[in-house]
């Protein structure tokens, strides 16, 4: 006879005596099974709690994690969610009784899947094993009965109805974590082993699904990264204690490279690009220990040492701090399907950093030097042309990337109202340590075209305009970057309009231009050791058949700081034989370095 949710007893008084089999598997107590079939049902409870608190397999939830209790609240801002620890009553240290259990119970019953339900619930069925000598028979066999129910109901459910929110994280805990947890709590019940095939494959699909093949989440779940790999990673700690582990092959797979990834979007502080709240708050430096160790390697560990600044490596067990070689991965990642980029010349934990998220029409970024995050949010944009407003007309979409020695290039193009199209461009130098931010707004008439971009800046951080010259410092613990803007004059008195400004929404740039295009690019300058260094910049002449160009066709600079000198040209119309400087040029974009002789070194150059 088989077991299901739907006939599970709620209370153990209507337990069929006679067919103790129907609910107990042969590896049950002894005891427990001949009181169950004598009909001695107060004798039964006993010995099935006397067995829980005495049995030495399988070991504590918190053992599997060095001790760690509060694993529940991996991966969760409780900045901005202080009441979820309240949503565990035994985390939380609340009193448990048959009161507290009918209201959880009554809360829980008739609604739709949420994050803060799935999260009690796991809190419920870790703690089931304990609560047996707290509760009575019934109230433990009704949560049993009600958590198996819930389970089987997320896994039947389809990711896209019947899960409000946060769906692939409360899928994955209701229909995979809370499964195998229930699974590996109590082997002794029929209904709890059962789940177990059913806990596989929702967390095989669910990993599979929500990840690009190479451990990336989609930019639109991106807020759900860390306590997507909280869940996985409690997993997969759970799926050593079984022959078949807790997912298949392809899953594991996934697992390790969104480990490697993790290490890609985690600051050095420990806490994840673009989350908020303090570092203590966020660093979750357990749960980086225990993903380290269940899914990185050696080559993980060291990258891992680089990146956090740490001498003590995570997950390594021989607790040797591994040497960087030429044989670790690159810290650069971009994935099309995830509309999502890193860029970043290295592993070292002075490396500067810029993530990039652009789903749909949205478009953030957060740039991170050192021990500060200069600025994290949305870089927006405003266009209008001959005074009219302009709205995207599509989403965001990759078209071109580059990744090599020199540089990381992201370029980004999204259309607008009015005939507008905006480019956008990211270039991070590796060796040269600067940042390109720029948009290109290209049109097909002659119009007024008034620019306006944000970068969202790090509440800690400030900008300190110059007060001659229109260029400025970010400032966080310490001066971190110089900011040029290229299009707009160097000395503040011709500025005619055009400013660089701190704003209560971030770092804005506005700029206006007549004709069909306009070019406003930012220069960040990320080597603090060129940060009191005299600095200069210049528009250059653009030139075709001798005629020279307006800045609606081309546009050239020449950066200048210290002995280090720049050369940056973008074409704003189809590409065609011109010159600047007496260099030769037919492409759409160059960005090159001069040398000690006055030769230009090119770093990207886009035909």
């Amino acid at each position: 006879m088989s077991l299901t949710t739907e006939s599970f007893p709620q209370d153990c008084c209507a337990i069929d005596t006679q067919l103790p089999e129907s609910i107990w598997h042969k590896s049950a107590p002894r005891a427990v099974l001949r009181a169950f079939q004598a009909g001695r049902k107060s004798t039964a409870w006993k010995a099935w709690c006397r067995h829980l608190l005495a049995r030495k397999h399988p070991v504590a939830l918190g053992e599997l994690f060095a001790g760690d209790d509060q694993t529940l609240l991996w991966g969760l801002d409780l900045s901005e969610n202080p009441a979820f620890p309240l949503f565990f009553p035994p985390l939380a240290n609340q009193p448990i009784d048959s009161q507290n259990v009918h209201r959880w119970l009554r809360d829980a019953s008739g609604g739709e899947f949420q994050l803060e339900y799935a999260l009690s619930a796991l809190g419920w069925g870790r703690d089931l094993p304990r609560l047996a000598a707290v509760l009575s028979a019934g109230d433990w066999w009704r949560v049993l009965h009600h958590l198996l129910r819930t389970s089987r109901e997320a896994s039947a459910s389809n990711l896209d109805r019947g899960l409000s929110g946060d769906k692939s994280l409360v899928h994955q805990l209701l229909a995979g974590e809370l499964a195998l947890t229930l699974a590996y709590l109590f082997p002794e019940i029929k209904a709890c082993r059962a789940i177990l095939p059913e806990s596989r494959r929702a967390l095989s699909m669910g990993i599979v699904d929500a990840l690009d093949g190479e451990g990336l989440l989609h930019a639109k779940s991106f807020d759900q990264f860390r306590p997507l790999l909280a869940c996985w990673t409690r997993c997969r700690a759970l799926g050593d204690q079984f022959k078949r582990g807790c997912w298949n092959s392809a899953a594991e797979q996934q697992y390790r490279h969104l480990v490697r990834n993790t290490l890609r979007l985690t600051r050095r502080n420990g806490s994840h690009v673009f989350s908020s709240g303090s570092s203590a708050e966020r660093s979750d430096t357990t749960l980086l220990a225990a993903a380290l160790k269940l899914g990185g390697n050696t080559k993980d560990c060291a990258m891992a040492a680089m990146a956090l600044g740490v001498k003590k490596i995570p997950g390594n067990k021989s607790n040797k701090t591994p040497r960087a070689d030429n044989t670790l991965p690159t810290a650069t990642i971009h994935s099309e399907w995830a509309t999502a980029a890193v860029l970043r010349p290295d592993w070292s934990k002075s490396s500067p950093r810029l993530t990039v998220l652009y789903p749909g029409t949205s478009c953030r970024v957060e740039l991170s030097s050192g021990r500060d995050v200069l600025f994290s949010g949305e870089w927006g944009f405003e266009a209008r042309v001959a005074g009219k407003s302009t709205t995207p007309v599509s989403e965001w979409s990759e078209t071109c990337w580059i990744s090599d020695d020199d540089v990381d290039y992201l370029e980004l193009e999204i259309t607008l109202s009015e005939g507008l199209r905006v480019q956008r461009h990211m270039l991070l130098a590796r060796k040269d340590r600067f940042l390109l931010l720029a948009d290109a707004v290209l049109g097909a008439r002659p119009a007024e075209i008034q620019y306006r971009g944000t970068l969202p800046l790090d509440p800690r951080v400030t900008f300190r305009g110059d007060s001659e010259t229109s260029e400025g410092v970010l400032v966080g613990r310490k001066p971190r970057a110089a900011v040029l803007p290229l299009a707009l004059s160097e000395w503040l008195s011709a500025r005619e309009g055009n400013e660089l400004l701190s704003t209560s929404a971030g770092l804005e740039l506005r700029q206006t231009g007549e004709g069909c295009s306009l070019f406003a690019p930012l220069w960040i300058d990320l080597d603090r050791r060129r940060l009191f260094k005299p600095l200069t910049w210049r528009q250059l002449t653009v030139a075709e058949s001798l005629a020279i160009q307006p800045t609606d066709v081309a546009a050239g600079y020449r950066v200048a700081i210290g002995r280090r000198q720049w050369l940056i040209y973008r074409s704003l119309t189809p590409p065609r034989n011109r010159t600047l400087l007496g260099h030769n040029l037919s492409s759409e974009m160059l960005v090159a370095r001069f040398d000690r002789k006055g030769e230009v070194e090119t770093l990207i150059e886009i035909e």
